[in-house]
């Protein structure tokens, strides 16, 4: 198994006064990061302290607080506003506006309008904005999955590293058809593979698909299919109204790594975009971490930059906050796991890197997102 120092090969190296360069592959399993990892047939394990001494590639969110990296369904009755919906984040997160009053991250953006013509695309986009976006790429073609779309994608994340956000629209015109379809083997396996996709190259892929007709408590459970897509499925996003005709409509999001969201919007038909009314679900908030908050004061734009061991840094910090308890091996342990907090909410990349006297860290001021 290899140490801490030894998984930062993967992921882009960085020196200390250096850039981090774009990542180009996937850093977030045992299989990808280590070289000595423990196998038993399939099962490949590594023990909790190797876990902990891992540090991972930050993988931020297209949409924060949003959609983080992963696959999600967004499911709705036909004609209820799904389609604009989408064309509008794709739209925003591409020209890296607030979508829905939520911050996103500029980059590439990839719409497989597969339901619509590009007649329909150009008049909607004419009548949603008047500035183009070069970061905005549409489709009215797909191959199904069959067919090798996971491939095509790979091909397109190739010539755009910076792609953030990827939206199929519907799932039924990539799943193909298969004497099983309708079982909850075959929609498992069908957002399996898109998962797959999404985690390998860190991007976020929204998947837009119908409910049925039946109501239900809970409302995910309106999603047309079994409870495979669920299950494969990072999360989801499910829009709905009282009435069809009402322009007022209510969007809840549920996911594995967030808690679960209702907002209240209403559609502006004059510019084709939904607004955002009220969140009723508090935003969740993590708990501040004491060690992201002094480092903030130890590196920050009049001090950009420090450089050493973790038990140097632990001294340090002692020193400035002599009431926290500050162990080489805590630091260590919470900045793997607190990096993308560290780097979003206080502007300081954590860097790990090996010198001829042993293992290093580095924190650098790059400014607040």
């Amino acid at each position: 198994m290899a140490t801490e120092k030894e998984t930062t090969a993967p992921i882009p190296s960085v020196a200390p006064d250096g850039e981090q360069p774009s990542a180009l592959a996937r850093t977030d399993s045992i299989t990808d990061i280590e070289e000595t990892h423990k196998q038993f047939g399939k099962i490949q394990a590594v023990t909790m302290p190797e876990l902990m001494e891992t540090r991972f590639r930050i993988r931020p969110a297209g949409i924060d607080g949003l959609l983080p990296v992963g696959t999600y369904l967004l499911a709705g009755a036909p004609k209820i506003g799904k389609s604009f919906l989408v064309l509008q984040m794709a739209y925003q997160v591409s020209m890296g506006e607030p979508f829905l009053g939520f911050p996103s991250r500029q980059g590439t953006v990839l719409y497989l309008a597969l339901e619509d013509t590009c007649e329909r695309l150009q008049k909607r986009l004419a009548q949603m904005t008047e500035q183009d976006s070069e970061h905005l790429i549409l489709s009215v073609f797909s191959e199904t999955l069959d067919e090798g779309l996971t491939e095509r994608l790979s091909d397109f994340w190739s010539e755009h590293t910076d792609a953030v956000l990827i939206i199929i629209d519907t799932l039924q015109r990539v799943r193909g058809r298969t004497p099983d379809n309708g079982s909850y083997a075959a929609d498992y396996d069908t957002l399996a593979r898109l998962k797959e996709f999404s985690d390998t190259y860190g991007i976020t892929v929204l998947v837009v698909h119908h409910t049925r007709k039946e109501g239900a408590e809970d409302v995910f459970n309106t999603i047309s299919g079994t409870n495979g897509l669920m299950g494969a499925a990072d999360g989801a996003l499910l829009l709905h109204k009282d009435k069809r005709t009402a322009s007022d409509a209510v969007l809840e999001l549920v996911g594995r790594d967030q808690p679960q969201l209702r907002l209240h919007l209403r559609f502006a038909a004059a510019h084709l975009c939904w607004e955002l009314l009220e969140v009723e679900t508090e935003r969740y908030r993590e708990p501040p971490c004491p060690l992201l908050e002094v480092l903030s004061r130890l590196v920050n734009k009049g001090n950009p930059s420090w450089n050493g061991t973790a038990t140097e840094l632990a001294q340090c910090l002692s020193q400035m906050e002599s009431s926290q308890g500050f162990t080489p091996n805590w630091i260590v342990r919470t900045l793997n796991a607190q990096q993308e907090n560290l780097l979003r909410e206080y502007g300081v990349r954590y860097v790990s890197y090996r010198t001829k006297e042993g293992k290093a860290l580095s924190l650098r001021w790059d400014g607040v997102r």
